[in-house]
């Protein structure tokens, strides 16, 4: 009965947070009655080794690398508003600006002043040299990253995050949703949820001796390690199981929901916890 009085508290929570978000004001009967979008294209020199800054407020992120010279973005900016004329004088006060200083390229949003039962959300589709390092981070919307060999760092509030064949340092944190990760070789990992699963499968080319701290509140957490990986291990849950085929060596005592051991003499590190799920180390 407390697992459940505490999920719905945190569903209504949620649910207040996206209401107040959306700007709806009292009568949400009232809440936008126009929408207008708009497609504006950007793009500058990204030489190998760039690290590109993204940041939006509403709307998704998607990253692709690829064999290209140019970092190239793709910006849908859609308004909602009372009137169709309104929205479409707001999306022309919207201004999406790509910057390149060095080796970092800037990517965000200016938007104007709104009142009450207006709403701008600004979603990027973006395509870069795969050997880019990226920093990313939207409040309200999705994050998806494929083909990049370089560090990444992502972070959204309300929405997943999935990652796929990554290669460099790993760190993705949303509050709530998934973390999605298939084919990664991480040098370092962690990642983060509050309320959602977080599934990892690290390629075979991972090193043996990977650092990875994954952490999530409400979510079962799915982990399959590369191979032969030696090093500590920790994992641990309050509500939930623990399963795992892989020789561990206990240290210590051992419990249903807590376990402290290592695989091999290595140095590497494996610390998995989550307070509501289950855990599955393959």
């Amino acid at each position: 009965m407390k697992i459940a009085s505490v999920k719905r508290a945190s569903l209504a929570c949620l649910l207040c947070l996206l209401v107040i978000a959306a700007g709806c004001c009292v009568h949400m009967g009232s809440c936008f009655k126009a929408k207008h979008k708009r497609t504006e294209q950007l793009s500058a020199p990204a030489e190998p080794g760039s690290t590109l800054l993204a940041e939006t407020s509403f709307g998704t992120i998607t990253i692709t690398g690829a064999d290209v010279t140019d970092c190239e973005v793709i910006a849908e900016i859609s308004v909602q508003a009372p009137t169709k004329e309104e929205a479409q004088q707001i999306a022309k006060q919207v201004q999406v600006k790509l910057e390149s200083t060095g080796k970092t390229l800037t990517l965000d949003v200016e938007k104007p002043k709104l009142d009450c039962n207006r709403s701008v959300g600004v979603s990027f589709e973006i395509t870069v040299p795969k050997q880019t390092n990226i920093e990313c981070e939207t409040s309200f919307g999705r994050i998806k990253l494929s083909d990049i060999d370089g560090n990444v760092k992502a972070h959204t509030g309300f929405a997943a995050i999935e990652a796929d064949d990554i290669q460099g340092a790993v760190q993705l944190e949303t509050s709530y949703g998934q973390v999605s990760c298939r084919r990664i070789t991480p040098t370092e990992l962690l990642a983060r949820s509050s309320f959602g699963a977080i599934n990892i499968v690290c390629s075979p080319q991972t090193k043996p001796e990977i650092n990875a701290d994954i952490e999530t509140s409400f979510g079962e957490i799915d982990f399959v390690v590369p191979p032969n990986y030696s090093g500590r291990v920790q994992l641990e849950t309050s509500f939930g199981s623990i399963d795992t085929d892989l020789p561990l060596t206990v240290k210590g005592s051992l419990s249903e929901d807590k376990i402290k051991g290592s695989i091999g003499d290595g140095s590497g590190s494996l610390r998995l916890k989550t307070s509501f799920g289950s855990i599955n180390l393959k």
